[in-house]
């Protein structure tokens, strides 16, 4: 559990910073609303601050692509446009926030409001692309799930013939029952079709045209 906090501390204070925010520039988007529905000004804001964070997030990432690897060189030249669109969002967030402060200060700041006013309202914005950007480089980038992935798959493929392999070779070395004959001298027998042989050696080449053996190396096959 503190292992996840850890991980996604970011997160969950950009969610808090989101939440608390809503009553700044959330308040000023509820004004845009019909009277029956200024709650929609307050998730506007929300989800438009969560957008503008994870376009941060993503951006990171791609950031941390390899030029090297498979369309990373097009992905570092079109992330330009992801850059763009997180400062257009962060200057929206700024200027609404800045509107609504202009409203809301003159009871706390007074003369003060007009330098007091745009300074304060930048300060939301930044820590959610900030957070976004701190969280993409813990995250590190895109490919590096989908590489491991990749790679651990050959090395299991790898092991299954390996297996397979074995099995034959293990079956060609059952041991050769040795049996007793009428002048006292051993035979030794194939134990596939027990057809008796005076060495070993014949044996071995007994089993190149043994049926049963075959038979037998087929069934193995089958399963």
């Amino acid at each position: 559990m503190v292992a996840w906090l850890l991980d996604n501390s970011l997160w969950l204070v950009a969610a808090g910073l989101c939440l608390a925010s809503s009553g700044i520039d959330g308040a000023y988007m509820a004004k845009w609303m019909p009277p029956a529905a200024l709650w929609l000004g307050y998730i506007l804001n929300t989800v438009s601050d969560v957008a503008s964070m994870v376009l941060m997030y993503q951006y990171g990432r791609i950031l941390q692509t390899r030029r090297n690897e498979s369309g990373g060189k097009r992905k570092l030249e079109l992330s330009w446009a992801l850059l763009v669109a997180e400062v257009l969002a962060v200057l929206y967030s700024w200027f609404f926030s800045w509107r609504q402060l202009l409203i809301v200060l003159p009871a706390v700041e007074m003369q003060a409001t007009r330098w007091v006013a745009p300074l304060a309202a930048g300060f939301i914005p930044l820590l959610l692309a900030s957070a976004g950007y701190a969280q993409s480089l813990l995250a590190g980038r895109i490919e590096e799930k989908e590489e491991t992935q990749k790679a651990t798959q050959p090395a299991q493929s790898e092991t299954q013939p390996a297996q397979s392999e074995t099995q034959p070779a293990q079956s060609e070395t059952q041991p050769v029952a040795a049996i007793a004959g009428d002048n006292g001298h051993q035979s030794h027998a194939c134990p596939y079709c027990d057809r008796a042989f005076a060495k070993p050696q014949s044996v071995s080449a007994h089993l190149k045209h043994c049926d049963a053996y075959h038979a037998h190396k087929a069934q193995e096959v089958a399963q």
